[in-house]
């Protein structure tokens, strides 16, 4: 099994942004079929004040925004090619980051938290707490409210193919 993370760094981001979207793929015998993820984080290194927000992981069923394509970086250096790949769709089988547009599809939350941007969001669960996203199926790592900067922003998901 192999770990991968897909990264936004230094990111101008739109209201309520979603920052990080992994889309599995509905091939049960891909690499990217079914994953599970191991960190989720989100900083700010653009300003000096102080800001509550709230931030999320979710799922998506349909209506995804529009991104920056990201390829997942492995982990292992000179490891397999992770199963899912860059995309801007949010397509199965695809991830994306810093969404210039967000899309009207529901999402549901499964972890729901708040932070301070000048500490930034740090989310490592313990075993029992991993969460596995099976064939198919978006997670959306997403701002919940406007920050009063939006420069600078750093966020990401790593996760393991289970396939």
């Amino acid at each position: 099994m192999s770990v991968y993370s897909v990264v936004m760094q230094n990111q101008t981001i739109i209201a309520s942004s979603d920052m990080v979207i992994i889309h599995t793929d509905s091939t049960l015998a891909s690499g990217g079929s079914n994953i599970r993820i191991l960190r989720a984080w989100c900083s700010q290194n653009e300003t000096e004040t102080s800001q509550q927000l709230g931030i999320m992981l979710a799922l998506q069923a349909s209506a995804f925004g529009t991104y920056t394509a990201t390829t997942p970086a492995p982990h292992f250096i000179g490891g397999r090619v992770s199963g899912i790949a860059g995309g801007t769709a949010g397509a199965e089988g695809t991830a994306g980051t810093d969404a210039s547009a967000n899309a009207g599809g529901t999402k549901t939350p499964i972890v729901y938290d708040g932070f301070n941007n000048l500490n930034g969001w740090l989310w490592v669960p313990t075993p029992e707490e991993r969460i596995v996203i099976p064939a198919d199926t978006a997670i959306v790592l997403a701002m919940v409210g406007t920050a009063t900067t939006l420069t600078g922003w750093n966020a990401g998901i790593t996760y393991e193919e289970l396939n």
